[in-house]
């Protein structure tokens, strides 16, 4: 039998082991538990004009985000202010990192006038943008946005610049508009205007428009009498909603190398595939971010006889569009007005409650729909 000293120590050495192995667990379980939640939701939508699928696609986005909404509210209920919630919730819901990286309909049905559709999602409380599952998922629920990628210039490093990135978004799932459409259009030079890349952009149907440069430059100095060089690249990007003109984000990657004169080709590669997954990364987290909480469309609505009928129109946006948050009114000339609408949904849901609108006994007319952009009249 071991001495009393020696056995107080030995049992010292158990506790020790014991609270090591139970830590080691714990740490090996939060990770499963926290990482993925599996949350079963449902989410309900009128039909309008018996439009079954926008009802399907509204129903199936409001079961997704009551999904997310739950695993928020549980790690909001977990902490000690819990006071205001539903005040704080929205505000809570738009800084969390909660995603859902994959889900499955349970059960879908028409009751009525009504589209019922439950889900079993699985919500990540970690980023996910970097995984291709959650990358295709953003881009499929944002209907496949396409991207249009301008140089500023035709050099060769541009060129090479271009080719790196389009080969990373298209990589990534994304789709390609070629911009020699744009550049044949503006007589060989491109606008750099938001608005003016936007009115353009969108006539070939580029969602997304990123607009590079590319400054390179190589520096030569003497070290101990034999010529040496050094070569430098920044490559920069703005990224401009092309519905909106709304410059989304912008940023710029740098990098420099000793070398041959005149041999920037692999820093140009490089610095231009880092800019694109940090503009990638951007990106994803705006939607991510408009897929569970509330997205801004421009609404362009023609044939208001008169100011106060915009108005008129303003105040049936708050009763008749549902996930209505508030609206913006950014121009008014000669009966055609352009609004800021913020809502729960997208411009497909938007426009199938303009639809269904009855404005001084006059229909409102759907003259055209983008991801991001409603046209609109009032009929005569």
């Amino acid at each position: 039998m071991p001495h009393f000293d020696d056995q107080d120590k030995w049992v010292k050495q158990m506790k020790k082991m014991v609270i090591f192995a139970v830590l080691a667990s714990l740490l090996c379980w939060v990770p499963m538990v926290s990482a993925q939640t599996k949350i079963r939701a449902e989410g309900m939508a009128v039909i309008l004009n018996n439009r079954v699928d926008i009802a399907k696609e509204k129903a199936l986005d409001g079961a997704l985000r009551s999904a997310v909404e739950k695993v928020v509210g549980v790690m909001v209920s977990s902490t000690s202010e819990v006071e205001n919630f539903q005040l704080k919730l929205d505000r809570i819901l738009s800084e969390s990192k909660g995603f859902i990286s994959n889900y499955k309909i349970i059960s879908e049905k028409r009751q009525g006038d009504q589209f019922e559709v439950v889900v079993e999602a699985e919500v990540g409380r970690e980023r996910l943008k970097d995984r291709l599952e959650a990358i295709n998922l953003i881009i499929a629920r944002k209907a496949k946005p396409r991207i249009m990628l301008l140089f500023t210039e035709r050099a060769q490093k541009d060129a090479v610049a271009e080719a790196a990135m389009s080969r990373y978004f298209m990589g990534k799932g994304f789709k390609l508009i070629d911009a020699e459409l744009l550049r044949r259009q503006g007589g060989g030079n491109l606008p750099l205007d938001p608005k003016a890349v936007s009115r353009m952009a969108g006539q070939y149907g580029a969602e997304i428009v990123m607009i590079g440069a590319v400054d390179a430059a190589t520096t030569s100095f003497n070290v101990g009498g034999i010529e040496m060089h050094s070569n430098k690249v920044t490559v920069s990007i703005k990224v401009i909603n092309g519905d909106t003109g709304e410059v989304i984000t912008t940023d710029s990657r740098g990098g420099s190398a000793p070398g041959m004169k005149g041999d920037l080709k692999k820093i140009t590669e490089e610095a231009a595939e880092k800019l694109a997954r940090k503009m990638m990364e951007e990106v994803l987290e705006k939607w991510s971010s408009e897929l569970t909480n509330t997205v801004t469309v421009k609404l362009v609505v023609s044939g208001l006889d008169s100011y106060e009928t915009l108005q008129q129109f303003k105040d049936l946006l708050a009763t008749e569009v549902k996930g209505f948050k508030e609206v913006q009114q950014r121009a008014y000339r000669q009966g055609e007005a352009e609004l800021d609408v913020e809502i729960r949904g997208n411009s497909r849901s938007l426009a199938d409650d303009l639809m269904a609108m009855t404005l001084n006994q006059k229909k409102v007319k759907i003259l055209g729909i983008t991801a991001n952009r409603v046209d609109a009249g009032v009929q005569p």
